[in-house]
């Protein structure tokens, strides 16, 4: 008597995935363009998106769109990477926890402006401050969500380990981090728009050659399309890292993805 092997579900992606974003940012172009267009709105003050296609700098909008993804991924990585390495000492360590947890609250509470004097000192401006600005506000949701995901592991997984005499570090690596990678991969959902922020604020108030810096200088030069093209920029490229941390969550474990 022979019965079926049981079979994990394919990840899929659904048209309206990919169709819907598509749309409603078609949509908000449309009411955008017709909003100034009926309403005479000064373009010193929200230029169309025609306006901005037409007269914004796109060459130097390119250069820092480029300067700005280079050190959105190293931050983005750097921070994701600290943030969970710090939970798994977290969730493995009481006196750990009470020393580290703290720490990174306080860190994380500190206002950006009032570290970039330190960060600047350390790392001078550049590229490198804006990496360890990125990392800043990264780090916190993915050290919170990942310790919640290791501290979550059913009770009967662990129990069956100890039957097994499985070691501390083989109940990690094949049972608590496996089932902590959902809400590690949310935390990587939510700090995709947090390390496009973090880098153009450090590009803004620190230095650099990014969007960040752009954004003030074409206000100050009051250069209003070149400004909005690079705002308009970095939504997109917060939105296309949201969108490919989506797209590996949905392939790769697809069997915790509910929607």
């Amino acid at each position: 008597m022979s019965s079926a092997t049981p079979r994990m579900p394919r990840p899929s992606l659904r048209p309206g995935v990919v169709l819907a974003p598509v749309l409603v940012v078609g949509a908000l172009l449309v009411v955008w363009q017709l909003g100034t267009s009926l309403t005479g709105t000064s373009v010193t003050v929200l230029p169309s998106p025609a306006t901005i296609l037409t007269q914004a700098d796109w060459p130097a909008i390119g250069a820092a769109t480029m300067s700005t993804i280079g050190s959105v991924l190293a931050g983005f990585a750097l921070g994701n990477l600290v943030g969970f390495a710090l939970a798994l000492l977290v969730s493995a360590s009481r006196p750990l926890a009470d020393i580290i947890y703290p720490g990174a609250v306080m860190v994380r509470s500190i206002p950006i402006v009032a570290l970039a004097p330190f960060i600047t000192l350390f790392f001078g401006r550049g590229v490198l401050s804006a990496v360890v600005v990125g990392a800043l506000i990264v780090f916190f949701p993915t050290l919170v969500n990942t310790i919640v995901g290791l501290r979550s592991v059913p009770q009967e997984a662990l129990e069956l380990g100890h039957v097994f005499n499985a070691g501390p570090v083989f109940q990690y690596v094949r049972v608590r981090i496996p089932f902590a990678m959902p809400w590690f991969v949310s935390a990587l959902r939510i700090s995709a728009p947090g390390a496009v922020l973090g880098v153009m604020t450090a590009e803004w108030v620190i230095g650099g050659a990014g969007l960040g810096r752009l954004v003030v200088q074409s206000w100050l030069g009051l250069d209003i399309p070149t400004m909005w093209g690079a705002v308009v920029l970095s939504a997109v490229v917060a939105w296309a890292l949201f969108s490919v941390v989506s797209l590996a969550e949905r392939l790769f474990l697809g069997w915790a993805v509910r929607t």
